[in-house]
């Protein structure tokens, strides 16, 4: 058993696998510093708003039409977010199924 644990080391696939794993782990790593920014944005805009509520004159035109943009840039944000964390989730399900398979396969290698 040892020398085939030793053997899979050396395994030139199993070198590539081990890459591809870092690989995605990095783009992982990506996405939530991207997901992280965007959850930021999207307080500051929140924060930026209830400011202008309270220190803006509701009856100004100009107060009215920045909050209005801020509430679309707002619900902008907020679908964008939606988005990302819709495709981590698809990508995180495609990821787990793939090391299903790569594990099966592992042990398959193994028993032969």
């Amino acid at each position: 058993m040892v020398s085939v644990a030793f053997n899979l080391w050396r395994c030139p696939n199993f070198q590539r696998e081990k890459e591809e794993a870092l690989k995605k782990i990095l783009q992982l790593e990506k996405q939530l510093d991207a997901k992280q920014k965007l959850e930021m944005e999207i307080q500051e805009i929140k924060g930026k708003l209830l400011v202008m509520k309270h220190l803006g004159d509701q009856d100004d035109a100009a107060v009215q039409k920045k909050v209005e943009e801020m509430k679309d840039e707002l619900s902008q944000k907020e679908d964008d977010f939606t988005d990302m964390e819709s495709l981590n989730q698809t990508l995180i399900i495609k990821e787990r199924q793939s090391n299903d398979e790569l594990q099966q396969a592992r042990k398959n290698l193994i028993v032969v």
